[in-house]
């Protein structure tokens, strides 16, 4: 017999899936549902102890004992404060302590309602992890499991804290077995030995459709072009990636509104930052891989398709090297069609994806690509980067338009025998005005700023509400502002002095360049709507 609760049902298969089977049980009525599952279980060692503070080491000396993890699960309220003394112990001990809280609803914390106080992060930096676990979202509590029960062993190990809300009814069990559920493990490069490492290659062996997804990284190891060539990977990198040797490089260009499954890779490894395409990132999560390994130096669990299943800790190229060992050809026909010719955009006169289009064709040789967030990035993907570009840059950390002239700048000014280009908007640029004080400073630097007079990104996402306020319209121009400052000017508008103003930007010169392009957000939205219609 086990509880209804599917998170219930989750925690413990997990549990059982990462070893941990062993729990020091205490009592209450919302913790029920986990005690009664650990109980029915003939692979769990379970016992009772009656006071908290006791449990706390009772469960410590038994993991000390067992040289293995340990749970201890208690009802919610004062409760989980009796653990603090063991836990303080186990983490300075560096003991494998699970301690699984049970909790009210958020809601109801504060609310007079009996046995209730705040419960998340309680131990404060005691715990090596700590979450609060959601009854209701499958995805999210099945992650959140996996990574603190990673951490109980992780490098030199110790205790770790899930706080589980749980509603009422708590008392209803069922006579099933537990779920199948997916477990994600972490493999250290450091401590990898040879049975581990051939288990790796006949995990990807076994899977002939394998794509390795780069993210945003400066300069991606050569041994991933190699790969390429050798036709054992599909390599899928956007241009903040710098990966000109991907077999795909605008994703957006290749795939539908809807992408089927015949895109989706059996085997799909990750690397580097940030993402760009939503349509990848749609495909990956509605028809996700059988296996997704992520390369994670630090050994974090990123989980960005909702599909990992093994992170692969340490320096991205020891598990190349280990790849490059492998003589399995990939699927051949499903690198083909990433492979494919992209679509171009519909022919037209002027807009702010032409421009984009039309710089990046004519940058000069061994120039640093500098890109905005929100229009600016997304044009950019649309369009093929030449083979001279030196590298692609971007703030897509956390994405925020705010500071993107004044890294720029900062960038030019440490590198100043290299041309630098900035793709920016116009509400990004206003963001950061006082970055042109100090861009002034830099003759390597040449500015293309997009002008369409408000946030045109939301004018082209389908759906969005007729709401002035969410675009930010204005009638403001940089133009002037600059007038006083170190720039050579031009301000191309409907197509007229766009060819002097491109010739400025790509010509060598003493003095920065800044390019104001007056444009319209309902060009690019219609030509964009035109494309994927098509496409």
């Amino acid at each position: 017999m086990i509880s209804e609760k599917p998170v219930v049902q989750e925690l413990v298969a997990l549990m059982l899936a990462h070893g941990v089977t062993r729990a020091v049980l205490c009592p209450g009525s919302r913790n029920s549902p986990i005690v009664a599952t650990l109980c029915n279980l003939p692979e769990m060692e379970c016992r009772n102890v009656i006071d908290e503070r006791s449990a706390g080491f009772v469960a410590l000396g038994w993991a000390q004992q067992v040289q293995a993890p340990v749970a201890v699960v208690v009802t919610s309220g004062s409760a989980v404060l009796n653990l603090h003394p063991a836990v303080s112990e186990a983490y300075y001990r560096k003991t494998p302590l699970l301690i699984i809280s049970a909790d009210r609803p958020a809601a109801w914390i504060g609310q007079n309602d009996g046995q209730t106080l705040p419960q998340p992060g309680v131990f404060n930096t005691l715990v090596r992890f700590s979450a609060q676990v959601p009854e209701d979202d499958a995805w999210y509590a099945n992650r959140l499991i996996n990574e603190a029960l990673l951490e109980l062993r992780h490098r030199s190990g110790g205790p770790v804290h899930l706080n589980i809300p749980l509603t009422e009814p708590f008392f209803g069990m069922i006579d099933e077995e537990l779920p199948p559920v997916r477990v994600i493990q972490r493999t250290e490069a450091a401590r990898m030995n040879a049975d581990e490492e051939e288990a790796l290659l006949e995990e990807a062996a076994a899977l002939p459709r394998r794509l390795i997804l780069l993210g945003q990284q400066d300069a991606p190891s050569p041994m991933i072009a190699k790969l390429a060539a050798e036709k054992q990977f599909t390599v899928v990198g956007e241009h903040i990636a710098n990966a000109p040797f991907a077999d795909c490089c605008r994703p957006d260009t290749l795939l539908g509104a809807n992408p089927d499954a015949s895109w989706s890779p059996d085997l799909l490894i990750t690397c580097g930052g940030d993402m760009i395409s939503k349509r990848l990132k749609k495909l990956l999560r509605t028809h996700p891989p059988k296996a997704h390994w992520h390369i994670s130096p630090d050994g974090k669990v990123v989980d960005s398709f909702c599909s990992l299943t093994r992170v692969l800790e340490g320096d991205a190229d020891e598990f190349w090297d280990l790849l490059d060992a492998f003589a399995e050809e990939g699927d051949e026909e499903y690198r083909k069609r990433w492979q494919k010719a992209p679509s171009l955009l519909p022919a037209h006169e002027w807009s702010g994806m032409k421009i984009v289009g039309e710089l990046l064709a004519n940058l000069p040789e061994g120039c640093v690509l500098h890109l905005g967030n929100s229009s600016a990035v997304r044009y950019a993907q649309l369009f093929p980067l030449p083979s001279r570009v030196h590298k692609v840059l971007c703030n897509r950390g956390v994405n925020g338009i705010e500071g993107s002239l004044s890294t720029a700048a900062g960038y030019a000014m440490a590198e100043p025998d290299r041309l630098h280009y900035l793709i920016i908007g116009d509400l990004s640029m206003f963001y950061d005005m006082n970055g042109l004080l100090q861009a002034q400073h830099c003759p390597n630097l040449r500015i293309l700023l997009l002008n369409n007079q408000e946030g045109g990104i939301f004018g082209t996402l389908p759906g969005m509400p007729e709401c002035p306020a969410i675009r930010a319209p204005h009638a403001e121009s940089i133009f002037m502002w600059c007038n006083s400052l170190a720039f050579e000017l031009e301000q191309p508008a409907h197509g007229k002095g766009w060819a002097t103003a491109l010739k400025k930007l790509i010509s060598p010169g003493s003095k920065p360049v800044l390019v104001e392009a007056l444009t319209e957000t309902e060009q690019d939205a219609s030509i964009l709507k035109e494309f994927y219609n098509k496409h």
